[in-house]
């Protein structure tokens, strides 16, 4: 378990990965070591950002839980924290079903995440993140969320009404 080391993990979607992205260069802003491959985690904090979308996402996001909250029991990580869809989805269900995990969060709590850990949450730098694809590409994200209420899709309950970046 290295120490100052943060390692996030991303389910899911392109959004969720900028959104690791962002966490990832306020974690570096408040001197961490941050690493962004769940086949070497070492760190002793890892974040676990959650796909709550479809079945498969769902299952594959509660195996990628538990196999921290394991790794957690045998002392290879410190703290576990679960963020993303899945949490923003289904909070009251996984704190109890998943006492181990040290804390859920939303989509976009990352105010609170780095609280909890005594730091802060730089605004200035709310729109930096660092790149996790290869040089030759980035996800850009331009809106989050969806207005419309279909009966089918889970969309508006997991984030927000529909918002668009601003152009600045």
């Amino acid at each position: 378990m290295v120490k100052n080391r943060v390692d996030i993990i991303t389910l899911g979607c392109s959004k969720n990965l900028v959104d690791s992205e962002r966490l990832m260069r306020q974690f570096k802003a408040n001197g961490y070591n941050v690493f962004h491959d769940a086949e070497k985690v070492s760190g002793e904090i890892v974040i676990v950002n959650t796909c709550g979308f479809i079945g498969d996402a769902k299952e594959e996001s509660i195996e990628m839980i538990l196999n921290f909250v394991e790794a957690k029991k045998q002392r290879k990580i410190k703290k576990l924290f679960v963020m993303g869809c899945l949490s923003e989805r289904y909070l009251q269900e996984l704190t109890g079903e998943i006492p181990e995990v040290d804390k859920f969060y939303g989509k976009f709590d990352w105010h609170n995440l780095l609280t909890d850990l005594g730091k802060v949450y730089d605004e200035k730098l709310s729109l930096q993140r660092i790149l996790t694809t290869p040089s030759h590409y980035a996800y850009v994200k331009i809106g989050e969320g969806c207005s419309r209420m279909c009966s089918y899709c889970a969309i508006p309950n997991i984030t927000v009404r529909y918002r668009s970046r601003s152009i600045e």
